[in-house]
């Protein structure tokens, strides 16, 4: 097993830079998921990792090991594709001893070893089925343990639960998780789904055009985004600009066109504009009779414009002020109808500050 690490990384085509002197340090054993939308880097980032494609600048380690100008075979890699890349010809016992059969491996070694791959993965009693014959899930387990059973350095994977259904691919995301971490192989993993990056990564690296914007701990990265963008790609946010005019210890008051609200942050820059965002979760929000509202640091006055009931949420759309409409989400039990008016509070803990847009253009 080895770290990943690297350095000053840039790949072009063309005009078009799709990864923009990035840098990265992957710890031994460590999962990052590399989080973005269509184009944003993420892929080209991990195929240039592989030796798919050549960097027009930086360096890439695998441990000690510099493995910038070695071939993808000469990397001791594992890679899981999308598609997943089975040869359809192929059983599942042939598939996952091709890597073997590559390095020319003992038969009696190589037998041993596919069977216990095949074990980790539960495809045992499998062996002799060809892709066709098996399940999405069960293809892309055997593409995990063709993989796994050449022992790589690390193990990167291409938005491998894409192609599965909705409730297939929640669940493969706890398997491969717990998998990953029962075998201890530093991993990177590309996808463009929020939510499964926050189950399966330690850490989650936000990228968009080619850069990396914010690396972090998936709590972190949620209840902290670093930029308007991050909070908007990562979950839902509400944001209400404002100046700062006052600040005691980690909490800012900001003076907004709704009244004075206080949030977590820190005071901008001074070469920044001296407006930002305060941004505020809707899960964060409570919504409560306006005569029954208890006192809260952060109250705000509106009406329900909009409901949706979601089975486990109820969605709202309140609007507080004739340019401002909130995003709520509140509990199945609750009443509130269309044309209620309702009191908007949260704690300053729940809400934080981001720099304005025009601030990280």
């Amino acid at each position: 097993m080895a770290g990943i690490q690297l350095r000053g990384l840039t790949k072009r085509f063309g005009s078009v830079v799709a990864v923009d002197d990035l840098s990265l340090d992957v710890a031994d054993g460590e999962l990052i998921a590399l989080l973005g939308p269509s184009g944003c880097g993420k892929t080209t980032t991990l195929r240039t990792i592989a030796g798919f494609e050549t960097p027009d600048a930086g360096e890439i380690y695998f441990g000690e090991r510099r493995v910038s100008d070695l071939l993808p075979e000469q990397r001791r890699i594992g890679m899981v594709f999308q598609n997943y890349a089975l040869f359809p010809h192929m059983t599942v016992a042939e598939n996952v001893a091709f890597g073997l059969e590559m390095r020319k491996t003992p038969a009696a070694a190589l037998r041993e070893r596919v069977a216990a791959v095949l074990a980790k993965v539960q495809l045992t009693g499998l062996e002799k089925r060809y892709p066709r014959q098996l399940s999405g899930g069960q293809q892309q387990r055997a593409a995990l343990a063709r993989a796994l059973v050449v022992s790589p350095d690390v193990l990167l994977l291409d938005e491998p639960l894409a192609n599965l259904d909705a409730k297939l691919r929640e669940e493969m995301r706890f398997y491969v998780r717990s998998l990953q971490q029962e075998v201890g192989i530093t991993t990177v993993y590309v996808t463009h789904d929020q939510a499964e990056a926050m189950v399966i990564a330690d850490r989650i690296a936000v990228m968009f055009a080619g850069r990396i914007h914010q690396l972090g701990a998936p709590a972190d990265i949620y209840h902290r985004p670093a930029t308007a963008t991050v909070a908007e790609f990562i979950g839902l946010t509400n944001f209400i600009e404002g100046k700062v005019i006052g600040q005691h210890g980690a909490l800012l008051n900001v003076d907004t066109s709704l009244g004075v609200l206080t949030c977590q942050g820190s005071l901008p820059s001074p070469d920044a504009r001296p407006m930002l965002l305060v941004a505020v979760r809707p899960e964060a929000l409570r919504l409560s009779a306006p005569s029954g509202s208890p006192p809260a640091e952060n109250r705000l006055d509106g009406a329900v414009k909009a409901r949706a009931f979601l089975g486990n949420i109820v969605d709202y759309r309140i609007a507080v002020s004739p340019s401002v409409v909130l995003r709520v989400q509140g509990a199945p039990h609750d009443s509130f109808a269309v044309g209620d008016r309702v009191a908007v509070t949260f704690e300053p803990a729940a809400a934080w500050s981001v720099p304005s847009r025009e601030d990280t253009a």
